[in-house]
This record gives structure tokens, C-alpha cells and sequence, in this order.
């Protein structure tokens, strides 16, 4: 009885004021692969604590050891009298083991079933709507000068103008990184500057929109482009999905609302990063105060370069003291002169925090962003260290926890 105490004490631990703590602290932003991994380690550890739990309290009567009680057990049901030494009490616990197994399995395979069948079905949409970018022999755009030369061209025919490019097409940002990562990249004829990724293992897409061809430059295209194909790389998506599957699992609980929160944040740190150190963090930056007020809507299961869906709520906790100087830094690159795009970006982008849909006195994930391109944090050696050692400890918890019971 006492295991099952201590197991249900450290789930809840970890279900509740160890997620909000975590979401509020500004550290994992220095280090966020260290921070991704220790969230993965208490999601992973809650869920067995909680397991664990339900079994140890059902076993309870059989011996007071559980691993000997569980061994019992285990040869009851070999037997075939599973309810042998069981109270009706106990029988509780192992109707509540069942039920929360069920509900957290059941809830991981159908969303993740839901979002492979919505990337599916979005892949084929931008087969079908998109260009593949492909000659050299007109422009995309009589706006779209920026990468030019040489000249970028849409052959829905897939044959490739022979005269148009020649050797310019290694200046052509779209070319290179779709020949260098092996990208399919699809560029939608719309208006709004959008660009997402839709995560698979032999599908994946990148999609850009003309609008974003239009409003970007070559610079801050190839940054947004390497972001995009950092996701696809690192699967990011697979990141994310547990921690959907958990908020979904448990819509009531605030902690579960941040951590999707929060780990969505640190996802989008990680593809800035490696953006970061293949382009420029300035370019990135540039990029993210000019597309980053619109917030474009993207189809599910998609990660887009303003963040995941649920990073576009406001991050919850502490302000961020560099917030200030990110939005007015932000709205200065926007309105660069001679950037092709209007100052009032800029001034959009100043006021993000304050816009419709966040709150004053939290912090904005794509300023928060920006500033960390900006002035990158400082990150102590034993940040990283000490993260990747709590996590472990949290993993081994458990474990523990039943082999002492």
C-alpha cells in the first residue's frame, strides 16, 4: 500500500507542479534539446508512476513486496485464477489501471492515427494545388526580384526550360535546398506569406506560398527554407504527439496545455538553431518579425515556421525581460529600408505581444524567438548536464520506487 502511495504521490508530482515549473522557466530556451528530452522523461515517467500505481494497490494483498506480489500475481493469472488473494477493493485498482492504460493508449494511436491520415490527405491536396519549382525560364512573380538572377520558374509540365538557367540555378535558394536535403518542395499560388512542412518519412512536403516569395529575400528565404528542412530531419513531429495525445488525454488539466505549449516552443528553438548555424541568425530573425504577426493558419499535423498550432497561444509564465527589446528590434528589421516590405510590418510586429489573442505581461513565442536569435543566451556547462541527469533520475524513479516497496 505504501508503493502505491508513493508511485500515485510522485505521478501526481509530476502531472502537476513539476509541468508548470518547468513551462514558466526560462533556462530550457539555452538549451532546449536537454529541456525537450527532460519533458519527454517526466511525460513518460507520469504515465508509468500512474500504471504503476493502480497495479501495486491491486497486488497489495498478495505479499508486502510488491515485485513478489506482482510475481504472484502474474502465476495467479498463469493459472488461470487471476482473482486469487484479491479483495473487491483491489479489484478497483486493476478496473482503474485498465481504464487509464486504455485511455492514455487509446488516445496516443487515434490521434496520431487522425494526423497520418491528415497529412496524407494534405500531401495530396498541394500535389494537386502546388507547383513544383523546377526551370529558370520566367520569374515567378513580376514582384518576386529578389532572387534574381536567375530568374525562378513553375513547370507544372515538370519539363525543365533549357535556356533559362544554366549554371545561375546554384543561386537559386529554392534549388539549392531542394537539391541539397532532398526536399519536395510545393509552392501554393496565394497571396499570404505562409511556409510549413508536413512531416513523413518518404513524403514529406515543404510548402511555400507566392506570397512569401514575394515578401521575403534571398537571405531570409534560405533561412526560413533551412528551418523548415531542419524539422523534417530531426522528425519534430514526432516530438510534439505525445504531448498532444497528452493535453487531449487530459483537456482539463492546465499542465498538459503548457507542456504542448512549451515543447512546441523548444521544437521551433531547435529547427531556429540548426537555421541558425547553416544561414544567419539575422536573416532567421528577419524573417520570423516579418511573418510572425500575420500567424497564417496551417493544416493540421503541419509545423510552420510561426510555430505549432498550440505554440500560438501566449508561452505561460514569467515575462521574458527581453521581450521589449526583441519587439523593437523586430519591427527595425522588418522595416529595413530597401527590404521591399512596408514599415507598418514593423509596427505590427512592435505590438505583437499586445495584439489580439495574447495577454499583457506574457511572453510572445515568436518574439521570445527573436530575441533568443538576437542575443543567444549564455548557456552553463552544467545546464545541459544537469537535464539530461534530472531526466534519467525521474526515469528511474519508478523502478525504484517498486523494488524498495
Amino acid at each position: 500500500m505504501t508503493t502505491a502511495a508513493l508511485l500515485a504521490l510522485f505521478a501526481g508530482v509530476l502531472a502537476w507542479p513539476v509541468p508548470r515549473l518547468l513551462a514558466a522557466a526560462r533556462w530550457p530556451h539555452g538549451c532546449p534539446r536537454a529541456a525537450i528530452v527532460l519533458w519527454q522523461a517526466i511525460g513518460l515517467a507520469g504515465g508509468v508512476s500512474a500504471l504503476l500505481a493502480a497495479i501495486a494497490f491491486t497486488v497489495s494483498p498478495l505479499s508486502t513486496h510488491t515485485p513478489t506480489a506482482i510475481t504472484d500475481h502474474l502465476g495467479n493469472v498463469a493459472a488461470g485464477s487471476p482473482l486469487t488473494g484479491l479483495r473487491w477493493v483491489n479489484l478497483v485498482g486493476l478496473a482503474a489501471a485498465t481504464i487509464l492504460a486504455c485511455r492514455l493508449f487509446g488516445v496516443l494511436c487515434a490521434s496520431t492515427a487522425a494526423t497520418l491520415r491528415e497529412r496524407h490527405r494534405h500531401r495530396h491536396l498541394v500535389d494537386l494545388a502546388g507547383r513544383r519549382h523546377r526551370g529558370h525560364g520566367t520569374r515567378e512573380s513580376t514582384d518576386h526580384t529578389h532572387l534574381h538572377p536567375p530568374a525562378m520558374a513553375d513547370d507544372p509540365g515538370g519539363d525543365t526550360n533549357p535556356g533559362g538557367g544554366g549554371n545561375d540555378a546554384t543561386a537559386c535558394c529554392l534549388c539549392e535546398h531542394r537539391d541539397r536535403a532532398g526536399i519536395l518542395l510545393r509552392i501554393l499560388d496565394h497571396p499570404i506569406a505562409v511556409a510549413y512542412c508536413v512531416p513523413g518519412v518518404r513524403h514529406a512536403r515543404v510548402v511555400v506560398s507566392r506570397g512569401l516569395l514575394n515578401t521575403l529575400d534571398a537571405a531570409e528565404l534560405d533561412a526560413v527554407l533551412a528551418h523548415e528542412a531542419a524539422h523534417i530531419a530531426g522528425r519534430h513531429d514526432l516530438v510534439i504527439q505525445p504531448f498532444v495525445a497528452w493535453e487531449r488525454t487530459f483537456p482539463f488539466l492546465r499542465p498538459a496545455r503548457e507542456a504542448t505549449a512549451a515543447v512546441s516552443l523548444l521544437v521551433e528553438m531547435l529547427a531556429d538553431d540548426a537555421a541558425a548555424r547553416e544561414t544567419s541568425r539575422r536573416s532567421l530573425a528577419r524573417a520570423l518579425a516579418r511573418l510572425g504577426v500575420a500567424r497564417a493558419p496551417v493544416p493540421a499535423g503541419a509545423l510552420s515556421i510561426t510555430g505549432h498550432q498550440a505554440a500560438v497561444l501566449p508561452a505561460l509564465g514569467a515575462e521574458d525581460p527581453l521581450t521589449a527589446t526583441a519587439a523593437r528590434a523586430a519591427g527595425r528589421l522588418a522595416a529595413t529600408p530597401g527590404s521591399g516590405v512596408r514599415a507598418g510590418a514593423g509596427a505590427g510586429a512592435t505590438t505583437a505581444a499586445a495584439a489580439p489573442g495574447h495577454r499583457l505581461g506574457t511572453t510572445n513565442p515568436v518574439i521570445s524567438r527573436i530575441a533568443r536569435l538576437l542575443n543567444p543566451p549564455g548557456v552553463r556547462w552544467w545546464l545541459p548536464t544537469g537535464a539530461y541527469l534530472a531526466a534519467a533520475a525521474v526515469l528511474a524513479a519508478p523502478p525504484i520506487i517498486i523494488l524498495i516497496g
